[in-house]
């Protein structure tokens, strides 16, 4: 065959297809021209596109399915994306709460035991020489279970009644009715 020949499909006022306008956005009346189930044909646009989502907002009637993973954002995901999602969430705040949880029970386990050493200590040292010496709720020094001395306006004061008749003990103190006085103890 030699050479060749091409042939330019045209309307019937002879402008050629490709000269002609270009509608970016058939309206749903417009036929379109296509081959559907091996025939040419011409068809409605509305009909082509039956079942269509519109993308400026409609409902489905039916289901949708996607079995993308989102690489973006904005992208729409499915069922089992958000439950594995969920799922791993889940799993993580159940870690931390578990770890949270064992946390504060060996801080409670951490406070009793210092708390009770402390406790063991301060026991050990009561009653000795160079031990420690116990205060009231008033702030007065505690000997023997007595509040003894304390201290008030800078001055230093009995916290307890002292008796008002010798008690014959060397060494005790005693209050003849405005003096103090220190027993001699018995004479025999």
């Amino acid at each position: 065959m030699s050479g060749s020949s091409s042939s330019t499909a045209s309307t019937p006022s002879g402008m050629p297809l490709s000269a002609l306008p270009v509608q970016p956005q058939p309206a749903p009346a417009d036929l379109v021209f296509g081959i559907f189930n091996g025939q040419g044909q011409f068809v409605p646009q509305s009909a082509i596109w039956a079942g269509a989502v519109s993308k400026t907002g409609d409902s489905l009637s039916g289901l949708l399915s996607c079995a993308l993973v989102p690489t973006d954002a904005a992208h729409l995901v499915n069922k089992a994306y958000v439950d594995a999602q969920s799922g791993q969430v889940n799993s993580t705040v159940s870690t931390l709460v578990t770890q949270a949880q064992d946390a504060a029970t060996q801080a409670q386990t951490a406070f009793s035991q210092a708390a009770g050493a402390a406790t063991a200590v301060i026991a050990e040292q009561k009653g000795i020489p160079n031990g420690l010496a116990t205060l009231s709720a008033d702030g007065h020094l505690v000997l023997g279970g007595l509040d003894c001395l304390g201290v008030q306006n800078g001055h230093v004061l009995m916290a307890m009644d002292l008796p008002t008749t010798d008690p014959e003990m060397r060494g005790v103190w005693w209050n003849n009715g405005g003096y103090l006085c220190i027993s001699q103890g018995t004479s025999s």
